[in-house]
């Protein structure tokens, strides 16, 4: 099949897709104007390769800055591969990125969460010193294994910039769990309220893993923090009926009390410095230290309303908390650490859940 070569200019990523050469590769900027148009015969090609892709597929992204249209095309990449990693073909995902670029290396952890294809992610520098596995940093380990009665849930509250979410992403991926924040509870809701019998549909693969993909390719992400009690009520539903299956990791402002009956729940509060925090959204968003303080504050406010207009209870109460992370003089990886030692250590005291089946 022909091939696809596309020469990189300022808003145009570099794209090779040759099947004669065995090179799959997209790389630099990506900011079209019209991103279904530059991405459309990208997934032609790949939809025509994967009738009869080689015995190895290795697809290397080495992104730069991309916006939000290029990040579902991404995503929708992805799941062409996944789909022909799924019908038996060997295939691997290398996500690289500038060392020190902490917003594409963290792009390359959520696509890991959405799609089942082996990915590696790796620093332009230690790109050949990663293992052939889905991982991410050097200081990731083997996921612990769980027994049936060591089901727990963790829940993540954080304040805007101290890290928490991205706490709770490299949590999940350590311990190998499902990880549950506000856009996938949305998509899970709304899932549920147009198609209730989905819940009770008898799967091997429970109905939450199954189409999160599709509900999340498909949805906009843009809805804003709900603050009706009738649905906040429906997700901590849905999540309670996850909870029954699994352990999981939940990254949401009310879960610390959505849980607080569950035998086996561990909520942890992510904060730091204002000072930390307006640091790190000038870094990660490049804005302005003016545009960093509203954040902040806007954020603050809609979730101290939203916890208390949810729960009558303040979220900076450390009484909600089994543990408070302060995060200005450690990294996310040395969070994880720390957690996951608590976890070990609450595990004696857990209590045995019966299997009711």
């Amino acid at each position: 099949m022909e091939a696809i070569r596309i020469k990189d200019t300022e808003d145009m990523p570099s794209v090779i897709l040759d099947r004669d050469a065995n090179i799959f590769e997209m790389s630099g900027r990506s900011i079209p104007e019209n991103a279904l148009e530059f991405y459309r015969p990208i997934l032609r090609w790949l939809d025509e390769y994967s009738v009869n892709p080689l015995p190895k597929t290795e697809f290397v992204f080495k992104m730069g800055y991309y916006n939000t249209a290029t990040a579902k095309q991404i995503l929708e990449i992805l799941l062409r591969l996944e789909d022909m990693y799924n019908a038996g073909h060997e295939v691997r995902v290398v996500w690289l990125y500038e060392n020190g670029d902490s917003d594409v290396e963290d792009a390359g952890v959520e696509m890991s969460h959405i799609v089942n294809v082996p990915l590696v992610i790796s620093s332009f520098e230690d790109v050949h010193e990663q293992p052939s596995a889905k991982a991410a940093k050097d200081d990731y380990h083997e996921p612990l294994e769980l027994k049936k009665n060591d089901t727990y849930i963790v829940t993540i509250s954080r304040e805007l910039g101290a890290g928490g979410r991205l706490v709770g992403q490299l949590l999940a991926e350590r311990l190998n769990l499902s990880y549950f924040d506000l856009p996938i509870i949305e998509a899970l809701t709304d899932r549920v309220e147009t198609e209730p019998e989905i819940v009770n549909k008898s799967d091997k693969t429970p109905w939450w893993k199954k189409d999160i993909r599709a509900l999340l390719s498909s949805s906009n992400g843009n809805r804003e923090i709900e603050d009706n009690k009738t649905m906040t009520d429906k997700q901590s539903a849905i999540l309670k009926s996850i909870a029954q299956n699994e352990s999981c990791i939940v990254a949401n402002p009310t879960a610390f009390f959505t849980f607080k009956d569950y035998p086996n729940h561990i909520n942890i509060f992510i904060c730091a410095s204002e000072e930390s925090r307006i640091s790190k959204l000038m870094s990660r968003e490049g804005i302005s230290r003016e545009d960093a303080v509203a954040a902040i504050d806007n954020t603050a406010k809609e979730r101290d309303m939203y916890v208390m207009d949810n729960t009558g209870l303040s979220r900076h109460d450390t009484r909600n908390y089994d543990l408070v992370l302060n995060m200005d003089k450690i990294t996310e990886g040395d969070a994880v650490s720390l957690i996951i030692q608590y976890i070990e250590i609450r595990k004696k005291y857990f209590s045995i859940i019966m299997d009711t089946d």
